[in-house]
């Protein structure tokens, strides 16, 4: 079924009287000027789901204690979170294909043209999109030089982090090697899609979650190591999506990029962000035990991570 295109000044009215959001903090003129310039009404709205809704009463169907103001401070959130996923997820990139090369170049079973026939074998629609390349793209001098003849050292310039991570997985799955992050690059290149395209990471806290995984025992086993960190939170927090994916991905960083410069810097961003950003309206979600119980658990992690480089 359909629904009825809103305007501003309606979509105002159907969280206030539809869904029960309230506007005491930020006054309706003040999110009229929000959604207006600065956010839109789909995607405010879906951080509502981390909130509980009446079952009964004449409340019935409306969210509890749900302000406007909550729902403006979780999109801002989100806005800062997904930028320092950019920033470590290039840098992982970058540290992948520095640890690929580095090690192929002590491989004496492989030229680095067979592994890309076998990439191109098994997925041949990269080489398809490598060749669409050739005319407009910032890469297209390279396509047009090493259409039918790429190797390993120099398709890594012209494929995205998607088909790269496809090449990583093969050649590690064929060259067993210590060190390699190929159980776990999945992870990686799903929640840099997510914060790439813009998408909410932090709207899906509540069960059930948009999609089923199965967990990196490898990284979970980790992450018991963490003090303060009971065995049912760990298991509980670790079947989110987003959740699992981003230990993961801060597992990833951690391993692979050998600067340390860039760790502390990346690591001492996302510390100050844990513990100076997020909290800076703390008072909106003290009524929100699952918000908390969530910040709680990442800011743990968060903290194991920094001080391993520190």
């Amino acid at each position: 079924m359909r629904k009825k295109k809103l305007s501003i000044d309606e979509q105002i009215d159907y969280m206030k009287d539809k869904s029960g959001i309230q506007f005491n903090i930020i006054n309706e003129e003040e999110a009229k000027k929000f959604l207006t310039n600065n956010n839109y009404y789909f995607k405010i709205k879906s951080y509502a789901k981390n909130y509980g809704k009446y079952i009964e009463g004449k409340n019935v169907g409306k969210y509890i204690n749900l302000e406007f103001a909550y729902l403006k401070e979780m999109s801002t959130l989100d806005m800062y979170f997904r930028r320092i996923i950019m920033k470590m997820t290039l840098d992982i990139e970058h540290f992948l294909k520095t640890q690929l090369l580095r090690d192929f170049s002590c491989n004496d079973a492989e030229d680095g043209y067979n592994i890309i026939g076998d990439l191109f074998e098994r997925f041949p629609y990269i080489e398809e999109n490598i060749d669409k390349k050739s005319k407009n793209s910032i890469c297209s001098d390279l396509v047009t030089k090493y259409k039918g003849n790429f190797a390993i050292w120099n398709i890594v310039e012209v494929i995205g982090f998607g088909d790269f991570t496809k090449l990583y997985k093969i050649y590690y799955e064929k060259y067993k090697t210590k060190g390699s992050m190929e159980k776990h690059v999945w992870s990686v290149r799903f929640l840099r899609n997510s914060a790439a395209h813009n998408s909410c990471l932090l709207n899906s806290l509540r069960i059930p979650y948009s999609k089923k995984i199965n967990p990196n025992m490898e990284v979970i086993n980790f992450v018991s190591k963490i003090d303060g960190i009971s065995r049912k939170t760990r298991q509980d927090k670790m079947r989110n999506p987003i959740i699992h994916d981003f230990v993961v991905t801060l597992y990833v960083f951690n391993n692979i990029a050998t600067s340390e410069g860039i760790k502390k810097n990346t690591m001492g961003e996302l510390k100050d962000l844990i513990d100076n950003r997020f909290i800076a309206n703390k008072e909106f979600f003290e009524k929100n035990q699952l918000i908390i119980s969530y910040y709680d658990f990442i800011k743990k992690i968060i903290d194991y991570f920094y001080d391993l480089c520190i």
